[in-house]
């Protein structure tokens, strides 16, 4: 384990670097520049407190840009980025940059400043001028362009500015033995449960059954491939025209012209069910047999010229029984919600009088219990317990969290509906404070409290300062849909 100067540095690193960090990487794609070279407008993508934010190539909002442009294609493993994910990088660019702004005008109307001395030695010791074995290399230096020593400078003096402003603002946070111990707790207590979860999908096997033979098209499957074009009618017949010249090309076709995420793959969407796709793109899909090539359909996403890959075919019961329950339920949820509702009712009646005969009022229904491990309040096991799998029945339903919390050792609690169901728990104890725990992991806890209580500052101000700034947005006229 890190020890606790190190964890702190480390965090103080992930905030500064996060938050409002800055990292030149190597431009891959002008995304931004183009567009408003296309349009022909300001530059301006905003304007802090009179200061523009330009998204000229060598501006703060590219910079970013290119930072988490760079991030997202080493992430996902992907040469492109889908036009969705790109609008969303760009937001976030133009967030960071103006936090970063914010931040700097702010540390210079109180005066925070770094003296020139400490940026060249900052310079030196990062290595920007290295060479021929030494820290600092004349020739290199000399050869450097005016304008390129310039903008490295003024980007080391704003970071050590920054830094500067953290530490002064933020850096110095205390922590009491009172709030590190109400830490410990709020992140050590658990409650131990056990419980039942009636699903509105426990339906007999027979009516199953029946309503798969009544509706063999909601299991009819199919893989096909499809070439998109969102708005030009003219140029897609022209594509269709050239497919059905050579229908071999098809996939050769959609790597070139389509507009859809699926072009890298040739268009390929994988297998779907009818009811996966817009009903005007499964009627005319579900109509081809293997390697047909469909005339253009018009949907709301644009024209498609579809190919089918598999011959469209009912998909077997014992494969397809995930998506016949769902199907199920979905058409008949008045149904399974009541027959879920009068089970819940009928274990309540018996449990709630009697909580010690949980079990044998479950039991009347053949459910099974499921029994935790000690849980905290955002639903997973307590880490010290080595326990760190998700109760996944239970993630994401601060309902059933927050009535676990409020009801006492040994009684029942319920019903909580989520989508899927209802929950019917017991509580079975809760961990107690423990001492010697506490002690061991007391410097610990208290350099991730103190960490929290800086990032807590920091935000803090942040809004402040957004709500108190004069700041003109231009980001969806630049880049709306």
């Amino acid at each position: 384990m890190a020890s606790p100067k190190h964890k702190k540095m480390t965090a103080k690193k992930l905030i500064v670097s996060l938050i409002i960090g800055f990292v030149a990487v190597a431009f891959v794609g002008s995304f931004a520049y183009r567009y408003t070279s296309k349009k022909g407008t300001s530059t301006q993508v905003a304007v802090i407190n009179g200061e523009p934010l330009s998204v000229e190539s060598d501006s703060l909002f590219a910079n970013f840009y290119r930072e988490f442009y760079e991030e997202e294609r080493q992430n996902s493993g992907e040469e492109g980025i889908a036009p969705e994910k790109n609008r969303e990088l760009m937001r976030r660019a133009l967030d960071a940059a103006i936090q970063r702004t914010l931040i700097l005008q702010f540390a210079k109307t109180e005066g925070i400043a770094i003296e020139r001395e400490t940026v060249l030695a900052t310079i030196i010791r990062k290595g920007y001028y290295a060479g021929n074995g030494k820290n600092f290399d004349e020739d290199r230096f000399d050869r450097t362009p005016e304008t390129t020593k310039r903008d490295i400078f003024k980007s080391e003096e704003e970071q050590l500015i920054i830094n500067l402003f953290y530490d002064q603002y933020f850096g110095s946070t205390k922590t009491s033995e009172t709030e590190v111990k109400a830490f410990f707790q709020f992140t050590d207590y658990g409650k131990k449960i056990e419980y039942v979860y009636l699903r509105y999908d426990d339906i007999s096997e027979e009516k199953l059954k029946t309503f798969y033979n009544e509706n063999p098209r909601l299991f009819e499957k199919m893989r096909a491939a499809h070439i998109l074009i969102k708005d030009d009618e003219q140029k897609a017949n022209e594509i269709l025209n050239e497919v059905l010249a050579d229908p071999d090309k098809f996939e050769e076709i959609a790597k070139r012209e389509s507009e859809d995420t699926t072009k890298d793959k040739g268009g390929d969407l994988g297998q779907f069910y009818r009811k996966d796709m817009v009903p005007e793109f499964s009627e005319t899909a579900f109509n081809l047999k293997k390697d047909e090539i469909s005339p253009l359909v018009t949907t709301m996403f644009g024209f498609h010229i579809i190919k089918a890959l598999e011959s469209p075919g009912v998909e077997p019961y014992d494969k397809a029984l995930f998506r016949v329950k769902r199907e199920y339920t979905s058409e008949n949820r008045e149904e399974v919600e009541k027959a879920v509702a009068s089970k819940t009712r009928e274990i309540l009646t018996r449990a709630s009088s009697n909580p010690e005969d949980f079990d044998d009022a479950v039991s009347i229904f053949d459910l099974n219990i499921t029994r935790t491990d000690y849980i905290t309040v955002s639903g997973q096991y307590i880490l010290s317990e080595e326990r760190d799998v998700p109760l996944f029945e239970l993630m994401n339903n601060d309902n059933l969290i927050d009535l676990v919390y409020s009801t006492e050792i040994g009684q029942i609690g319920g019903p909580v509906k989520t989508r899927d169901g209802e929950i019917i728990f017991k509580v079975l104890g809760e961990k107690a404070f423990d001492q010697e725990e506490y002690e061991k992991s007391k410097d610990y806890l208290t350099n991730i409290y103190r960490d929290l209580k800086e990032n807590n500052l920091f935000n803090d101000w942040y809004l402040h300062s957004l709500r108190n700034a004069n700041i003109i947005d231009n980001f969806d006229q630049f880049f709306n849909s």
